[in-house]
């Protein structure tokens, strides 16, 4: 067996290495513009030193190098570290497509299709792969101002091809920041329970409601979960930007969806003003807002009734909608309470009499 193992090991170190066969060997020497490296059995290889990238040789020193000469005029093998490197970069980058990745690119330049950016080897990010300009105005000449901005930037990628037989490799910012998203998504549906009370910013506002980054992820606030206030339009309460407080009501980890609450970090207005109510009891209110069958009056912050228009003061049902106004301060009478619906119902009318 140890016969057929030398005999083998002789075989190879006899057989010429062809170019593009990746070989490993030690510095021996360093002189003028080239390095010597030894390969064992094998013939001497040399490394010109515009091949070894930006690595500075020493003796001694363990490489890793593809041939590009299987013999130089002096018998020697030419190497290059600087493809043997390309190639492992080649490599890791195709695992990064598999595994989706999402990694780090310095902008280079820019044009009018996107930008190239620098991974340890050149790429590029097509516009619609990216996700920090605006929109582009197809009018403007040359390269467009945003897409100029992004030079000397670093953006968050992800890899979609990575084909070295035809040196091409496209990256996407936007499926690295949806990948980011859902990660932290997954994250904050571990990390975060029923009860939990935050503080975040108002990252997005639409028509119904706002998402709030909590730092470990965002999440909706409904927007019938913004305000106990009644009359008014929840959304345009919190812009983008403002720093909130808000409690965690719901976790689904299966859709992977937060759930948040603003008006819940205080108590319910209307748990803490109706206990102290009673039916035939007389109070000021404000009209909020007057509709063809009667006017809506808040007692209390989140706390308002109904005054049906035939409880509307006026000699004449017709005319008693328009009896009052937005804005209008009257003494009402408590009708009836319904807690369970939580509903209250006035009379102005009634009131008048007391």
């Amino acid at each position: 067996m140890e016969e057929l193992l030398a005999s083998e090991t002789a075989q190879r170190s006899l057989r010429p290495l062809r170019v593009g066969e990746t070989v490993e060997g030690t510095i021996a020497a360093v002189a003028g513009d080239e390095a010597t490296v030894d390969l064992g059995d094998r013939p001497a290889g040399v490394i010109p030193l515009h091949e070894a990238g930006s690595d500075e040789l020493r003796v001694g020193q363990h490489v890793v190098a593809v041939v590009t000469q299987s013999e130089d005029p002096d018998g020697r093998v030419v190497l290059s570290l600087r493809r043997a490197r390309n190639r492992r970069q080649w490599t890791q980058l195709e695992e990064m497509q598999k595994s989706g990745s999402v990694i780090a690119a310095l902008v280079l330049e820019g044009n009018r299709g996107g930008v190239v950016v620098d991974v340890g080897l050149r790429g590029f990010v097509p516009l619609s792969q990216l996700v920090s300009i605006g929109a582009i105005d197809v009018h403007e000449r040359g390269v467009p101002e945003s897409v100029k901005a992004l030079v000397g930037t670093r953006l968050r990628v992800r890899v979609l091809e990575a084909d070295p037989r035809r040196d091409r490799l496209i990256l996407s910012e936007k499926a690295a920041t949806q990948q980011l998203r859902r990660d932290r998504k997954a994250r904050g549906t571990t990390e975060l329970s029923e009860g939990d009370a935050l503080t975040g910013t108002v990252v997005g506002v639409t028509a119904y409601g706002l998402f709030v980054d909590v730092g470990v992820t965002d999440g909706l606030v409904h927007r019938s979960e913004i305000t106990w206030e009644k009359g008014v339009e929840p959304t345009s309460l919190h812009p983008l930007g403002a720093v909130v407080k808000v409690v965690v009501i719901g976790v689904d980890r299966e859709r992977q969806r937060i759930s948040l609450s603003i008006k819940r970090t205080g108590a319910d207005p209307w748990e803490r003003y109706v206990n102290e109510l009673a039916t035939g009891q007389t109070v000021d209110a404000t009209v909020t807002r007057v509709m063809p069958y009667g006017a809506f009056a808040r007692l209390a912050e989140g706390v308002e009734g109904l005054i049906h228009v035939t409880e509307l003061g006026g000699e004449r049902v017709a005319d008693r909608a328009g009896s009052v106004h937005a804005g209008d301060v009257i003494r009402v009478r408590i009708v009836a309470i319904d807690r369970e619906r939580r509903r209250l119902s006035l009379s102005a009318r009634l009131a008048e009499r007391t």
